[in-house]
């Protein structure tokens, strides 16, 4: 036998740097992933007056973030005056819309008195209106620097920079009440002026889930890919507004979208911890993610208000999916995103071929690296959750409360990440015990490959970010099996870099979008990402080897023969790594992952902000017995947590009329500003349901119904049909619990969330 052509194979291998070099390329595109996220540097007041200038645009919304503005507070109508006597001076036309907002969810319905502000400046041609939106109220306890005070700060900023020139088209700023009470304030418009826009309506909506972070555009209605671009460094991904429609995420842009409007949902999410919290502050506010946030709008604002508006339409049928590039957005028909991601398994599939014709994979090992790659795929993001979860549920004090979120979660998302490396670690040390490493590559590129071509057939626009990265690679995996080994590295570096900035963007996307929110996103991204890309490691004529045991290079040959065929065809490291002791190899990063957890636990627990806690007390108005509930993560929180007392307090007056069999009008008035009114039934629905004469919309009945906004010494007066024999319950919701006895104040290190007493009644019938 001659081994001539076997030596000539070995000659042709691509030298191991080759997969240094890759890794290298990989990480350094990574990194340049996670720089392109970042934030314009702000610009002081010295700025001209024709950019956006962060400090110019805080210093305008101080006054209105100051305290909270709960609507139906007094602090709200401050706010609601600052923002119209700053807007006029503006030069806009200033209305003030009053009214009742109502919507209904889940057999709960939420009723609140809303006070719009709505700034108009026409256009000199109008083709259409462009709404720059956000809202005014915050919920109470937080002064809303973020929510929605960046969007508060965002539109004056933009306002100033547009100068007193008129648009195009119709100008019109709405700051809407009631949002964080069920998007009532938007509603509310909707159903009356908003109707009077001229057409087609462009919204532009401000929102705010942390404190830091790039502005995203989450979510688009209407033909916003041809607008788009017109914003420095833009980045959508049609991933979030796909995921959105699976897991509801509501803001004023959902009752804009509904309505037919056309727009952009913008939002920034970094630093979800201080979400309606005492620290949603000015103090905690990123300047840069302010002044990228207006340098967005602003940009987008003079697109669309000098831009034919109607000519939009023609493009009002197009669905592109879209995922952010270094250069831009990139817009793919969505057929086209179904046909690549079924291409993708294919290229790796005809890929696998080429390799089984040069005996170094055989279909028996793919298909034992592709179970392997199901098992770490799935293992990897288990592992990661159940890490941050164990961690979560050991230190719960150290969590916000309203998202869940540490202070500082940087070292537990290393620590997912490292939780994934210590499986995947696993299970390439057992697949190298059975199979070669070309049949743990392709087998794990196959998986994840038709993984995706399943979601581009089902959804192309949930695998935005991930199927055009996985099919160059994978189609790079094809030719750098057919190609030498110089060009196949060139073909490789070019294939991999699309994944290196995915997994860049995408990586720094989930890591804002927080911990507690994305536990295992992490993980799941990465190893998506690496295991479409993991092929590209092989590169060009590899020797021949076998995916069992030396001595079995094809599964056909044995003994001497085989052998001789097996050492003859084999690159180096191309057959079944026999290593027990390479099991010992996840054991580092599960260690490192282990530590990191602690670590960020006392990182956490050591940082100066104060410890969140909920508190709640519950009153009963007959007879005064007051409960204590906190959440209880401090020494003050469990020390008044269960405590009882009895208070003296005024309870709503309530009067009934009408027989128990039909229809009764129920009045109350309220004793306390910024209160929330609760109507419940027991052992039935409430049905016929208006609030001052406004229908509350329900074809199959309300479990409770809340009215919102309601101020001291107003009467309310609700018609409702109640069911035989049901008892109803009136439950008040004030914001303020130091009026019930056993009030202890906290100290500085306690942060109270949302407090709230809550005052309950039997309804007399």
């Amino acid at each position: 036998m001659t081994t001539a052509p076997d030596h000539a194979i070995i000659a042709g291998s691509a030298p191991r740097w080759h997969a240094a070099v890759l890794l290298l390329v990989l990480l350094a595109v990574v990194v340049a992933g996670f720089a392109f996220r970042g934030v314009t540097a702000p610009r002081d007041a010295a700025a001209p007056e024709d950019v956006f200038s962060a400090e110019r645009a805080a210093a305008s919304v101080a006054p209105v973030v100051a305290v909270p503005r709960p609507m139906g507070s007094v602090e709200n109508d401050s706010a609601h005056e600052e923002l119209a006597a700053q807007l006029s001076a503006l030069g806009f036309e200033i209305e003030t819309q009053e009214g009742i907002g109502t919507r209904v969810l889940d057999g709960e319905a939420s009723v609140g008195y809303v006070r719009n502000l709505v700034a108009t400046r026409p256009g000199t041609d109008p083709t259409g209106t462009v709404v720059l939106a956000s809202h005014i109220d915050s919920v109470p306890g937080a002064p809303g620097a973020a929510d929605a005070g960046v969007g508060l700060a965002v539109i004056l900023g933009t306002a100033r920079a547009l100068g007193p020139e008129t648009l195009r088209n119709d100008l019109v700023i709405l700051l809407v009440d009631g949002e964080e009470r069920g998007l009532l304030g938007s509603d509310a418009y909707l159903a009356g002026p908003g109707q009077e826009l001229t057409a087609p309506v462009v919204v532009l909506n401000h929102e705010a889930r942390g404190i830091s972070g790039r502005p995203l555009v989450t979510r688009a209605s209407g033909p916003m890919h041809a607008v788009i671009g017109s914003s420095p460094s833009p980045e959508f991904e049609s991933f979030t507004d796909a995921l959105f429609g699976i897991i509801p995420n509501y803001t004023d842009f959902s009752s804009y979208r509904d309505a037919g409007w056309w727009g952009m949902d913008m939002a920034i999410i970094d630093e979800a911890w201080a979400y309606h919290s005492a620290q949603d502050d000015a103090a905690h506010l990123d300047d840069g993610t302010l002044q990228h946030y207006g340098e967005l709008t602003l940009a987008l604002t003079r697109d669309l208000g000098d831009r034919d508006l109607g000519a939009l339409q023609d493009r009002a049928d197009e669905h592109p999916v879209q995922t952010t590039a270094p250069w831009g957005v990139v817009q793919v028909p969505p057929l086209v995103m179904t046909v690549l991601g079924l291409l993708a398994p294919l290229a790796v599939l005809a890929a696998m071929l080429v390799r089984r014709r040069r005996m170094e994979v055989t279909l028996p090992g793919a298909v034992v690296g592709a179970v392997v790659g199901l098992l770490v795929l799935v293992g990897g993001v288990l592992a990661a959750f159940q890490l941050w979860s164990a961690t979560a549920a050991a230190t719960p004090e150290m969590l916000s409360q309203s998202m869940g979120e540490p202070v500082r979660a940087e070292l537990f998302l290393l620590a997912e990440m490292l939780a994934a490396a210590a499986v995947v670690t696993a299970g390439w040390v057992v697949a190298r015990l059975l199979i070669s490493r070309a049949a743990v590559l392709l087998g794990a590129a196959l998986l994840v490959t038709t993984l995706l071509a399943v979601l581009g057939v089902y959804s192309p626009t949930l695998g935005s970010s991930m199927i055009l990265p996985a099919t160059i690679a994978a189609l790079g995996t094809l030719l750098a099996a057919l190609l030498p080994p110089v060009p196949g590295l060139v073909v490789r570096v070019l294939a991999v870099l699309p994944t290196g900035w995915m997994l860049g963007t995408q990586l720094s996307a989930l890591a804002e979008f927080g911990i507690a929110s994305a536990a295992g996103g992490l993980a799941g991204t990465a190893l998506i990402g690496l295991g479409a890309a993991g092929p590209l490691l092989l590169g060009s004529f590899h020797g021949r080897s076998g995916d069992l045991p030396a001595g079995r290079a094809d599964g056909r040959l044995s003994g001497s023969a085989a052998d001789h065929r097996g050492r003859a065809h084999s690159a180096p490291g191309a057959r079944p790594a026999r290593r027990p002791h390479r099991l010992l190899l996840p054991v580092l990063p599960a260690v490192l992952a282990l530590g990191l957890a602690i670590g960020g636990t006392a990182w956490t627990l050591a940082s100066p902000e104060p410890t969140q806690e909920r508190l709640v007390a519950h009153v009963d108005g007959g007879t005064g017995e007051t409960t204590w509930e906190v959440s209880g993560s401090t020494d003050w929180g469990r020390a008044l947590d269960g405590a009882s007392a009895t208070s003296d307090l005024a309870v709503p007056a309530v009067s009934v009329q009408g027989s128990a069999e039909g229809p009764q009008e129920i009045s109350i008035e309220a004793p306390r500003d910024a209160s929330a009114l609760t109507l419940e039934a027991s052992g039935g629905l409430l049905t016929a349901v208006a609030v001052d004469g406004v229908a509350v919309e329900s074809a199959e009945g309300l479990e409770r119904v809340t009215v919102h906004g309601v101020r001291a010494g107003q009467a309310v007066r609700m018609t409702v049909t109640v069911p035989a024999g049901a008892e109803l319950m009136l439950r008040e919701t004030s914001f303020d619990p130091t009026l019930a006895t056993g009030w202890v104040a906290p100290g500085d290190d306690v942060s109270l969330v949302q407090p709230r007493m809550e005052v309950s009644i039997a309804v007399p019938r």
